[in-house]
């Protein structure tokens, strides 16, 4: 007989407290395909055709006002830049300022294109094309002499504004085809020598330069900068806004990451770099990062260079606590490594493998951070990553999991000042509160692996006296606790207690305790013998009945050798 041997679970803390209560429904039942909360009393929400305020969030007590009733009844994205919520549908390129939403096309940006152009062409090339919108400007230097002034683009659609020394004129007639403004006075030479004083507004419209940007469903700020991606007629690329300016995006300004065969899946910011993460595809490369530089001539660029790792992305990415992470075929893996040394992929999720990547809408996973955990949604089901509690994996240092069935398919996640809203496709706008989920019972359970003490080959027996947990006191708590061994292939019960903290407010009698601390111990007995492993099952399935978790010991006698199966 060997002494006794202790099986201890250092769990940290796992809190069973939270339900799920619903905020509002807007009104329409439609699926809600994106959210963003503007301020502490203001969100806007995508739903359906449908881009509304609500102002009074997140109370019942609101105002709901429809922005827009024609936009994309599709998927969606909302981020904020410079205090300003930017929405992209798929065919709309919108901006909230607080008070009035505006299409992007509206205000964006007019470039010069050219600048110091004699009447007759030449100058220097100022500005680029702004994909936006289709206007540009010439700016010329006349001569006092010319009637005719030569764009630098032929086949223009329009005409729009000529002005002579800052004066707005229209004595003029033009060439659409020929490029071309002929004056019936030739404008007069500057006042100042060198100074140009002859200002031409023309479209040119380009097919589909529009499309590129507003057909984008990833976006992510980097260095001052909006960059997008995800077209589907631009699987491969990644464009940006000029420095602090949405409203303009160069036709040059964008990349190319690898082959178009395997589109862009995911952005993420991290380590002063953009990764860009493709889909899988064993013969191409999957992973890029766009670094910042400074270059003479071009000014702020983004050269793309080959990231080590090659395991592809099927869906989201995110920077969790930096680090980064991504969704692959096998699960969510993580990035080891920086861009000075090999990278290389870590596994993070085996612990949920089984489940996680057999979800059916797995590619569409919805993702946020919310109280240190990673919060990943997949219609019913969250799976709820902790960087505070990891172990050594097979690959790597990995996150201990929970999973969470709710009565909810969810359809998008916010995180905003420590609360998470999601939202379903009915409408309906929810939280994380209270001890119930929508009036239901949540049956909730931690348990441990099924242990062998370190000793497969031998039995043991349980020692009666040497099982304790260590919980925490929470109101109307209460926990119970079962076992299972390799002799029964139930769950059996062996003991149910309070783990209430004394508070004045909303007490149940039936469940009272004086304990005032934060922790307390539960003392309980298991009567095993001649065993070969055991597992504990720490739970509750009563309604507002939560409990918590800290650590969890058990104590066995080792014994003779295991002779029969």
């Amino acid at each position: 007989m060997f002494g006794n041997l202790i099986a201890y679970h250092k769990v940290i803390l796992f809190k069973a407290d939270l339900g799920i209560r619903k905020l509002i429904n807007l009104g329409f039942e439609e699926e809600i395909f994106s959210m963003y909360i503007y301020s502490t009393d203001t969100a806007i929400i995508h739903i359906g055709s449908k881009l509304v305020k609500w102002v009074g969030f997140p109370n019942e007590n609101i105002s709901i006002t429809v922005l827009k009733s024609d936009m994309n009844d599709n998927k969606s994205i909302m981020f904020a830049f410079n205090n300003e919520i930017y929405v992209l549908d798929g065919v709309n390129y919108l901006k909230f300022n607080g008070n009035e939403l505006i299409n992007i096309e509206d205000i964006a940006y007019i470039p010069t294109t050219t600048i110091s152009r004699s009447p007759s062409g030449g100058g220097e090339m100022y500005e680029d094309v702004n994909l936006l919108q289709a206007k540009r400007k010439n700016s010329f230097l006349a001569d006092g002499k010319a009637t005719e002034y030569i764009l630098d683009s032929t086949n223009v659609n329009s005409i729009d504004k000529v002005y002579v020394n800052d004066t707005l004129v229209t004595n003029y007639t033009v060439n659409l085809s020929l490029g071309k403004v002929i004056f019936e006075e030739a404008p007069t030479e500057p006042d100042l020598i060198g100074s140009d004083n002859v200002v031409i507004e023309f479209t040119k419209q380009v097919q589909g330069y529009l499309e590129r940007i507003k057909e984008c469903n990833i976006a992510r700020v980097f260095d001052n900068r909006i960059f997008f991606s995800g077209n589907k007629d631009y699987p491969n690329a990644v464009f940006h806004c000029s420095l602090n300016n949405p409203a303009y995006i160069s036709d040059l300004d964008y990349y190319e990451c690898g082959s178009q065969e395997n589109p862009i899946k995911a952005l993420v910011v991290g380590n002063n770099l953009l990764w860009v993460f493709k889909k899988e595809d064993q013969t191409k490369d999957t992973i890029f990062y766009l670094q910042p530089s400074t270059d003479s001539e071009y000014g702020r660029i983004y050269p793309t260079s080959q990231g080590n790792v090659s395991v592809g992305c099927c869906s989201a990415a995110i920077n969790y606590k930096d680090n980064i992470l991504f969704f692959s075929r096998s699960g969510l893996e993580g990035i080891s490594g920086d861009i000075a040394n090999e990278q290389s992929v870590s596994h993070k999720s085996s612990l949920v493998d089984s489940r996680l990547i057999n979800m059916s809408n797995y590619d569409f996973c919805n993702i946020a951070e919310y109280n240190g955990y990673l919060v990943v949604a997949i219609d019913n089901t969250i799976f709820l990553a902790d960087y505070r509690q990891v172990f050594q994996g097979i690959n790597g240092i990995e996150f201990e999991w929970y999973i969470w069935k709710i009565p909810v398919n969810i359809t998008c996640l916010k995180s905003y000042k420590d609360e998470l809203y999601f939202t379903d496709n009915k409408g309906n706008v929810y939280t994380f509160d209270g001890t119930n989920d929508l009036g239901e019972a949540i049956e909730a359970y931690w348990t441990t692996p099924r242990d062998t003490f370190g000793y497969m080959n031998h039995l043991k027996k349980i020692n009666k006296r040497g099982a304790i947990l260590k919980v925490k006191n929470m109101q109307n708590g209460r926990i119970k606790i079962a076992e299972k061994t390799n002799k029964n292939a139930i769950w059996k019960l062996v003991k149910e207690a309070s783990n209430n903290g004394f508070d004045f407010n909303n007490i149940d009698f039936t469940n009272f305790s004086f304990s005032t601390g934060d922790n307390s111990y539960i003392v309980f007995r298991i009567k095993e013998k001649k065993i070969i492993d055991i597992a504990l099952k720490i739970y509750s399935d009563e309604l507002n009945k939560p409990f918590g978790l800290v650590d969890a010991m058990l104590e066995a006698f080792i014994g003779g050798y295991v002779k029969r199966s």
